[in-house]
């Protein structure tokens, strides 16, 4: 008797389990998450070329290290991303793909540049690229001489930079999952879950213009 009510619980959690609605296209918690993607090499030094993912990997490290409370990519996920997607050997990265690079891997901010060379000096350019709207949240232009230690050094200045930005700019960044998540339960045709979710982007940032019109559309249907 009492494993015949057991397996009955142990099925009814099942199906409650398989019935529930999940939208979110982050497994990890609501925290922002950042993509870093592989920097391109303007540059004949062949030297150089392991800095296109050295400094994909130095970037991940001094976020984890500076923003503990975020979420960032590893380098096999975004291989895998790009991979799955033939993007390994994309060239130049415009606003449009950077969108779409983000929306697989779940992220809120995409950081990426490329690297050059004038003489002795490393010319490293890059932006922090918003991924719901393509705005550039924050972009710089940095040199420093062509040693280990010193592009070591540029790292660091330059990731505290786009993490103080990033802080300024969490709760509206926090928005934009759950307007994600409201974007895709409207795809699902579920229009109360879509509201729900809206309406928590708003608690966190009553400013967020994106779940404010869809909210507005929402209700006017």
């Amino acid at each position: 008797m009492r494993f015949t009510i057991l397996l009955v619980l142990v099925l009814g959690l099942c199906i409650l389990g398989c019935g529930a609605k999940n939208y979110s296209a982050n497994t990890q918690a609501d925290g922002v998450t950042v993509g870093v993607l592989y920097f391109e090499k303007h540059s004949d030094m062949k030297e150089l070329e392991p800095y296109r993912a050295g400094l994909t990997d130095m970037f991940i490290s001094k976020f984890k290290e500076l923003m503990p409370e975020m979420n960032v990519v590893e380098r096999t996920k975004l291989d895998n991303i790009m991979s799955e997607h033939q993007l390994t050997e994309m060239g130049a990265i415009d606003t449009e793909t950077a969108q779409k690079i983000g929306r697989l891997l779940g992220a809120q901010t995409l950081y990426y540049g490329s690297f050059t060379t004038v003489g002795k000096k490393m010319c490293l350019d890059a932006r922090l690229v918003r991924v719901e709207t393509g705005e550039v949240l924050s972009a710089g232009n940095n040199r420093c001489d062509i040693t280990d230690e010193n592009v070591f050094e540029t790292v660091d200045k330059v990731a505290k930079l786009v993490t103080t930005r990033m802080k300024a700019d969490y709760k509206e960044l926090v928005a934009d999952i759950y307007y994600s998540k409201g974007r895709t339960a409207e795809e699902n045709g579920d229009k109360e879950g879509a509201i729900g979710f809206y309406k928590q982007a708003l608690k966190l940032s009553s400013s967020h213009q994106l779940s404010k019109k869809a909210l507005d559309k929402l209700k006017a249907t």
